[in-house]
């Protein structure tokens, strides 16, 4: 009965000290706070159709407060909610310091593309609003993208 009780506790203390190891060693944990997760990043979408640019579209794309000098990158969707498949022709901007990458090719019936936006503050300081004109084929009006910033 005895080397029962030894090999109980024997095994006990050997358990605890295997969770020990486990929880010290990066295992799984029931603390949230040690669990990592990749940030959500939310894309801004923009619904573009003929019509809908006829009637003309607009939205803001609000970069918040930067520090002088800083570059920030956000992303915005163009999402076709037409019939028909968009071309993007050209932009414009009413300021060097935005810089737009996307790719170039048609945007299908349903479909989207991402358009990238560097925005550098070099040089700008209070409260910034560019305005960027993205031009289709098939429409005489452009879409107006506002950029806004702070810029510390």
């Amino acid at each position: 009965m005895r080397i029962n009780i030894e090999r109980g506790i024997s095994l006990l203390l050997l358990g605890a000290t295997a969770t020990l190891l486990t929880v010290s060693c990066g295992g799984s944990s029931s603390n949230p706070k040690q669990e990592s997760k990749a940030p959500t990043i939310k894309v801004q979408t923009v619904d573009i159709s003929t019509e809908g640019l006829e009637s003309g579209i607009t939205d803001t794309l609000r970069f918040g407060v930067m520090r002088q000098g800083e570059q920030v990158i956000k992303d915005l969707r163009l999402q076709n909610v037409g019939e028909k498949s968009m071309v993007l022709l050209r932009h414009v901007t009413s300021c060097g310091c935005v810089n737009i990458e996307y790719e170039r090719k048609p945007i299908a019936s349903k479909q989207s593309c991402d358009v990238h936006f560097t925005y550098d503050s070099r040089g700008q300081s209070g409260w910034q609003m560019k305005l960027l004109e993205f031009y289709f084929a098939d429409s005489a009006n452009p879409l107006k993208i506002y950029i806004e910033a702070e810029v510390e």
